[in-house]
């Protein structure tokens, strides 16, 4: 099954400002994997940032992310596509934003689900 469509592929991030946290405590983020479509629209969004338009395209940030984010923990507020601007900065969320476009290899958990399957 595509890993996009997989309702068990589950990728897990923690910003680079929490990287020195001790692991049990560090804020994770969870996201599905992006389809090649959602990826295109990410890496869009991303290149209109370098053209000073973070103000035009905030909303359509927003709403990418909140259909890729499934979660997190370790973060005081529960998980919502409002609480996603209470939570992460614009910095924050193109760092998540920049993580699904580049997630296109698969994980070694995809790859052991992949060898067990019947041919």
């Amino acid at each position: 099954m595509p890993r996009s469509l997989d309702p068990g592929s589950r990728l897990t991030m923690v910003l680079a400002s929490d990287l020195d946290k001790p692991k049990e405590s560090q804020p994770r983020i969870f996201a599905k994997q992006p389809s090649l479509n959602q990826q295109r629209k990410l890496i869009g969004l991303l290149e209109s940032l370098k053209d000073g338009n973070a103000l035009e395209q905030l909303d359509a940030i927003i709403d990418v992310a909140s259909t890729l984010i499934t979660g997190w923990e370790n973060i005081p507020l529960s998980y919502s596509k409002e609480t996603l601007g209470d939570v992460l900065n614009l910095d924050e969320l193109v760092e998540v934003l920049a993580f699904l476009v580049g997630t296109s290899h698969p994980t070694a958990d995809d790859k052991k689900k992949s060898e067990s399957q019947p041919s």
